[in-house]
């Protein structure tokens, strides 16, 4: 308990100190009492022994024994007359025993003073502490006896017994008044500590807010005023650090790329949440939480070029069938600048922008091959005509019309390329209204009932008797069947299609089947790309462009359905689209109105 206050340190030291001064300055004082005590009496007893033998010398017996008690009662002493040492051999023997200057004050007829009981009286005071000798000189000159004065040590009121009490007295009330002092002092210069200690405490909380009281101007409220200005520096600096860490974590977390950081052993220690998706999309990591992960031999590789060559390295790579660049920089020691602590590395998987990429160049390719066909065909054509080739006048209709059909053809590729920029752009204006879809298929079907007719092939219809309505554009929605239909009429050779319309929970189904010759199951995840052909060796004389499906897939998720595609090759193909049959952008459109 002590140890741990202050209060009672400071409080206890202070006591200590003074009673250890009182108790010596008691000592010195008593000392000097009892010395200054010593030589009165000695003075006194001096005075009345001279005193006595002139009284002695001067007055007659019986008068002298009066008067003697009479001084004697009045100054507490007791007086004897003892025998000299021819008459008496204790006198002598006690003689014997005093000092060459005790014997010469005597021979001076001066008094000797000595402490302790007489022993040379037959009845000596035990409480006798100072005695005085003086010699009786009768007029022959001559000691004729000595007079004995006693001093008692326990007279009432003596200083001897008064001025000890005095001392203790004033050591006690001086103990005790310190005490008291030094309490409130020790309290007085501890509660600011006791504050800044309490303050401090609650600092280690995480509160850093906390002020203490500033009273005084000495030592400990310059400490306080110095603790506060600590304090308020730091709250600040943790403020700025809060803010700087929030604004890190806020970037970190906003990054598509993963930003990963790995100590020398190549374990995690930093993830964002980039990273986290992308190594569980990429099943690279058993569990985020243990931050462990098995990198490629590659990344392995790049790490240790990182840490040795200590500068930034970029490198692609494939991890898991992806294909990433991987941007690695070493990361140092805050307190040893030259120690190396691990890397930072930022992961970016640019899968997608290489299939973009392969898409836009497919695309240039493909826009370019569709063009230049016909282009060459429109130049030969045309330049035949200029050299006036041939003087059949069939055979010049034919080149004419040759030449218009590509002129239509590139006209609709252009077309449907603006169609599908607009479709995927957002910006293809939808005419949305109610429309009956089952009235609408057997629209279609009509429209391409002459041509399957023609080929002898079966169109048959498969839809219910009740109304099925939904919202949406009926052009577009007509000119994503058309393109359907014309696709599996052009790809079927025997058979027939077939048209399968029902309603399932809030959903418009529609499978449009054919018995054609089907689509290879390597090439059905690409054929809603663009200028996309599964069947490769496909002749102009079927007319596709390779931008139907797209534009049909674009238009349809435009109205918030999807389409897909199931098929075996040798048996056939069906796409099925799913609309909603929700009237709401409907009822959002005529409020708007």
């Amino acid at each position: 308990m002590i140890r741990r206050s202050v209060v009672l340190k400071l409080w206890l030291t202070i006591i200590t100190v003074v009673v250890i001064v009182l108790f010596i300055l008691a000592m010195y004082l008593e000392q000097f009492f009892n010395s200054y005590v010593d030589a009165m009496q000695r003075r006194d007893l001096t005075s009345q022994a001279i005193l006595v033998s002139q009284i002695l010398q001067q007055e007659p017996g019986q008068l002298l024994n009066s008067q003697i008690t009479h001084v004697m009662s009045a100054l507490h002493s007791h007086y004897y007359l003892v025998a000299p040492p021819e008459e008496s051999a204790t006198v002598q023997h006690y003689l014997a025993q005093l000092t060459p200057e005790q014997r010469t004050l005597l021979a001076n007829d001066q008094p000797i003073i000595q402490q302790g009981v007489p022993s040379f009286i037959p009845t000596p005071d035990p409480r006798t502490s100072l005695y005085a000798l003086m010699p009786i000189v009768n007029p022959f000159n001559q000691i004729s006896a000595f007079l004995l004065i006693t001093e008692s040590a326990d007279v009432a009121g003596s200083p001897s017994h008064t001025i000890p009490s005095l001392i203790i007295f004033a050591v006690v009330l001086g103990t005790l008044l310190t005490t008291g002092l030094a309490f409130v002092v020790s309290q007085n210069l501890s509660r600011p500590l006791i504050e800044m200690n309490e303050a401090a405490a609650e600092m280690a909380k995480g509160r850093f807010d906390i002020r203490v009281r500033v009273m005084t101007q000495d030592e400990v409220g310059r400490l306080g005023q110095t603790f506060n200005h600590v304090a308020a520096r730091l709250e600040q600096t943790v403020r700025d650090l809060t803010s700087e860490k929030e604004q890190i974590a806020g970037i970190l977390s906003a990054m598509t790329d993963a930003v990963v950081v790995t100590d020398l052993s190549g374990k995690f220690t930093i993830l964002n949440p980039a990273a986290k998706r992308w190594f569980r999309a990429v099943s690279a990591l058993s569990t985020v939480e243990n931050m462990t992960v098995d990198w490629p031999p590659d990344l392995v590789l790049l790490q240790k070029d990182t840490l040795q060559s200590k500068t930034t390295i970029e490198r692609s790579v494939k991890w898991n069938g992806r294909d990433i660049t991987v941007t690695m920089t070493p990361l140092y020691d805050p307190d040893h600048p030259q120690n190396l602590r691990g890397t930072l590395a930022v992961v970016r998987d640019i899968t997608e922008q290489k299939r973009l990429d392969r898409l836009r160049k497919d695309f240039v390719a493909n826009v370019s091959h569709e063009l230049r066909t016909p282009l060459s065909l429109l130049q030969g054509y045309a330049e035949a005509l200029l050299d006036d080739f041939g003087d059949d006048p069939k055979a010049r209709q034919e080149i004419t019309q040759i030449i218009h059909d590509e002129a239509l053809r590139m006209r609709r590729l252009v077309n449907e390329l603006l169609d599908l920029a607009q479709v995927e752009a957002g910006h293809f204006s939808m005419n949305w209204e109610t429309i009956d879809f089952a009235s609408l298929v057997r629209k279609v079907a009509r429209k391409f009932q002459g041509l399957f007719v023609e080929r002898k092939l079966d169109l048959e219809l498969q839809i219910e008797d009740e109304p099925i309505e939904i919202c949406g554009d009926s052009d577009r929605l007509e000119q994503v069947l058309t393109n359907l239909v014309d696709n599996a009429l052009r790809h079927t050779s025997q058979g027939g299609v077939t048209l399968h319309l029902t309603r399932k929970e809030q959903q418009a189904m529609l499978r449009i089947t054919d018995t054609g010759e089907g689509i290879s199951a390597e090439d059905l995840p690409f054929v809603f790309e663009r200028f996309y052909k599964a069947d490769k060796a496909r002749t102009r004389s079927r007319g596709g462009t390779g931008l139907g499906l797209a534009i049909a897939r674009s238009l349809i998720r435009s109205h918030q359905g999807d389409i897909g595609v199931r098929s075996t090759v040798g048996e056939g193909t069906t796409f099925t689209i799913f609309l909603p049959t929700s009237r709401k952008p409907c009822e959002e459109k005529s409020q708007a109105e």
